[in-house]
């Protein structure tokens, strides 16, 4: 999940807020929760054992499924695909509850392993799928698809053909997880290590730059391998984007000057800022349901359901062996929860609570009305459009309902920083990524140095006031997927650019749009991306020129706002 980068105004200003808790609140009082918040692992399975002793049959049975042929009748691969999809639901099952004790405990080696096979599980299925699909073929495929029960599986036919012609084989596949996928694990593991340790990133330059060079090399290895020209363009297309629209949607965002002028606004804050107290999470989570209700009941009851304490849809980890994370839980057929941890009652934790809630409650209404298990995954940018248009939902309850422009202005320059980093921060990440991964291909970036002068160029492009400093110069180090989760950034950049059209389309029509939206959510991944916006919110993703101008018009008019704030003097008020 990502790590929030908000300005070094709001930084300062939160580091100094007082704790305040609730009264009843209480810190550690249920195991290595806050509060009693911990999600209730035996909806998945009674015990660690009774899910050991499912997991052995389940595992057998996905070999079974991955060993079997391709049915050649329409009744055949009806039953073949249901049975892929009730094999989906088992491992997702499995999966998260693995996943979530190994969160608990960052010391868990055991449960670790066990995901990481159940992972690999999902996908020798996954490509069973894409095999047969290349098998029987468009036309074939197209007839099969005819029938009424076979329609729906269509579009993860004719997904998994497009998917097949970069897929490696089974003795590629082999050498990649003998060779390559225990060094991006180490690598990534040692990056966790670095940073829980406290080790200061500018004495610890060359590990870290060493530790991303391996990175890159070996993932631009296995984007050869698998037919593309490197781990960039690779990456793209898992993620069903086209390259050549990041390249328009990098060069639109570049000529935006909507970033440059909110930054020349925003250093005009009054000093001292307005200090928000921090929240017990019984203060905050009500601030973020009422967030929810200008977008209809249907959708705020989601969230009731979600954050009561009482169904144990909620965790907030705060022991010392709690992975640093957040992120969601949820699959057809399984109710949906939150993980976070270190919740400090700051406003950005609980703003990540609001981010992750919005990916949950996504995930609830697929698991609740998209009956096929494979339409419950889908592209990380279209997820990801989801939950940050949650948080700008709630960034905006704050400002709206702020008693005095003095905290007003705080919380319409809070929003505006999450915006705008959401689309121009975002937009920086991906280039200066897909930059590195370039120059590590060709031989241009090899040590701490290389990649300074890099992030000083790309960042130089988008905002020239501080491209030079040192945290933009490290800011290869500093941000954690590079390291844990590479080349996921290019999701925020359409993932914010989404938000801020949902946000805008909101506030024009907000009846109409919570409809379409809603449908969208239960609907899940049965089609395209491009397919799924346009046909349930009316949204063009390939006019990347129309959604970055949307972006830069609603930052540009909410940056007036604060800046007639600032000079009225209403923020020191």
């Amino acid at each position: 999940m990502k790590l929030y980068a908000i300005s070094a105004t709001l930084l300062v200003a939160l580091a100094l807020v007082p704790l305040r808790q609730a009264q009843g609140d209480t810190v550690e009082a249920h195991g290595n929760t806050t509060g009693g918040y911990q999600i209730d692992l035996t909806q998945y399975f009674a015990s660690p054992e009774a899910e050991i002793q499912s997991r052995k049959t389940i595992l057998k049975d996905a070999e079974a499924f991955a060993a079997s042929s391709t049915p050649r009748s329409a009744a055949a691969l009806l039953r073949w695909l249901q049975q892929y999809d009730a094999l989906l639901k088992s491992l997702e099952r499995h999966d998260i509850y693995v996943y979530l004790r190994a969160e608990e405990d960052d010391r868990d080696v055991t449960d670790a392993k066990a995901d990481d096979t159940l992972g690999q599980a999902e996908n020798s299925i996954d490509g069973r799928i894409v095999e047969a699909a290349r098998e029987l073929g468009a036309a074939r495929i197209a007839t099969l698809t005819r029938s009424s029960s076979l329609a729906p599986y269509r579009y993860l036919l004719m997904h998994s053909l497009a998917q097949g012609a970069h897929r490696l084989n089974a003795a590629e596949a082999r050498s990649v997880a003998v060779a390559v996928t225990p060094v991006l694990d180490s690598a990534a593991a040692t990056y966790k290590q670095l940073r829980k340790s406290g080790a200061a990133i500018e004495s610890n330059q060359s590990a870290y730059a060493a530790l991303l060079v391996s990175i890159a090399s070996a993932r631009n290895g296995v984007a050869k391998l698998r037919g593309f020209d490197g781990a960039a363009a690779a990456s793209y297309f898992d993620k069903s984007i086209d390259p050549a629209s990041v390249e328009r949607t990098l060069q639109a965002v570049r000529a935006s000057s909507a970033y440059a002028n909110y930054l020349t606004v925003a250093a005009k804050a009054p000093k001292p800022e307005f200090e928000p107290a921090r929240l017990a999470i019984s203060e905050a989570l009500p601030l973020i349901l009422a967030a929810e209700q200008p977008m209809g009941p249907q959708y705020a009851a989601a969230y009731e359901q979600l954050l009561d304490p009482a169904n144990r849809r909620l965790e907030l980890c705060t022991a010392p062996q709690c992975d640093d994370a957040g992120f969601s839980v949820g699959f057809a057929g399984l109710e949906s929860g939150v993980f976070y941890s270190g919740y400090d009652g700051m406003v950005h934790s609980v703003r990540a609570v609001a981010h992750e809630s919005g990916h949950a409650v996504h995930r609830e209404f697929m698991s609740r009305y998209q009956p096929i298990a494979a339409y419950n995954r889908g592209p990380s940018f279209m997820f990801e459009s989801f939950a940050i248009f949650n948080e700008l939902l709630f960034l905006n309850h704050l400002y709206q309902q702020a008693p005095n422009d003095r905290q007003r202005a705080y919380y319409l320059n809070y929003f505006l920083d999450d915006a705008a980093f959401q689309v121009f921060g975002s937009a920086e990440e991906t280039e200066l990524e897909s930059a590195i991964y370039r120059g590590v291909d060709d031989g241009t970036i090899r040590t701490a140095a290389d990649l300074d002068a890099l992030a000083t160029k790309v960042f130089s492009r988008y905002d020239t006031l501080s491209a030079n400093s040192p945290a933009s110069q490290l800011y290869w180090a500093r941000d954690r997927l590079f390291f844990t989760d590479p080349l996921y950034d290019v999701n925020y950049l359409y993932a914010g650019l989404l938000a801020l059209k949902y946000f805008t389309d909101l506030e024009r029509d907000s009846r109409t749009f919570s409809a379409g939206y809603v449908a969208l959510l239960r609907n899940g991944f049965d089609d395209s991306p491009a397919a799924l916006e346009r046909r349930f919110l009316g949204i063009d993703l390939s006019d990347e020129q129309a959604l970055v101008a949307n972006a830069a018009g609603l930052i540009g008019l909410r940056t007036r706002l604060l800046a007639k704030l600032y000079s009225d003097g209403a923020a020191t008020r």
